[in-house]
């Protein structure tokens, strides 16, 4: 939910566009009945255990996914959530059917009742792996971008800076932090500027890549002229949308 700009002020409902961070980590959710079966099955869940609504529904959530090994201590933790207790924890799946795939999932189970005052409860599960390659994807974007000599600036979709790493910050002055926010006005004179932002407007609209594009400005902190190569490339989310 968010406040549309240019509005009165009036909140509104907007879906999430493509590339949501729910789309990375793969958030799914159900819900068990007072029988410990299960009773409402998310999309999310379909995609994720492989198993349609109309299979799902019905059926126990442990027996259809645990290993045999876990299935004793699953049906406890069922019944004490059931009887009111929190759970959350690590939970290895398997996939329905003859694939034998399996997975690890991080489950959160809260009590809940029915409309008719009965116990409940409502599971939301995250792929574990997924978000554990996330993380690995992370770290090595964040190695290459805080360690290489060469400086890095990422600009927002509004043209203004969102991250800069150390090296450029070393170049033109301050914290790496003191760049965001920042526009190409803020390091460019006012011809040079407008190039730049004409180019990263069209990289942005085109996804075309520009290389070795020359600048000439001012040498940060001094009044000297320095000549600077820049390359520009859109960057995309991983639905394909620019950032």
């Amino acid at each position: 939910m968010s406040e549309i700009p240019g509005t009165t002020g009036d909140v509104v409902w907007q879906s999430s566009p493509p590339g949501s961070i729910y789309d990375y980590i793969r958030v799914a959710s159900f819900s068990i009945g007072a029988d410990g079966l299960i009773e409402q099955w998310s999309r999310r869940a379909a995609g994720l255990f492989g198993m349609a609504a109309d299979e799902a529904i019905g059926r126990d959530p442990v027996e259809a996914f645990m290993p045999a090994e876990l299935r004793s201590d699953g049906h406890r933790r069922v019944g004490e959530i059931l009887d009111g207790k929190e759970w959350t924890g690590l939970v290895p799946f398997r996939m329905p059917g003859e694939s034998g795939a399996h997975g690890l999932a991080e489950v959160y189970v809260m009590p809940s009742e029915t409309a008719d005052g009965e116990r409940a409860a409502l599971c939301i599960v995250v792929d574990v792996r997924a978000l554990r390659r996330i993380e690995t994807d992370l770290a090595a974007s964040q190695a290459i971008f805080g360690q290489s000599p060469f400086g890095f600036v990422l600009f927002g979709t509004d043209f203004t800076v969102v991250r800069a790493n150390q090296r450029f910050a070393t170049v033109f002055g301050g914290a790496a932090d003191d760049h965001r926010g920042r526009t190409v006005d803020d390091y460019l004179p006012g011809p040079e500027a407008e190039r730049l932002a004409a180019t990263l407007k069209r990289v942005l609209e085109t996804g075309e890549s520009v290389t070795d594009l020359q600048l000439v400005g001012p040498t940060p902190g001094g009044t000297g002229r320095r000549h600077w190569s820049m390359n520009l490339y859109r960057v995309h989310s991983g639905a394909g949308r620019p950032v």
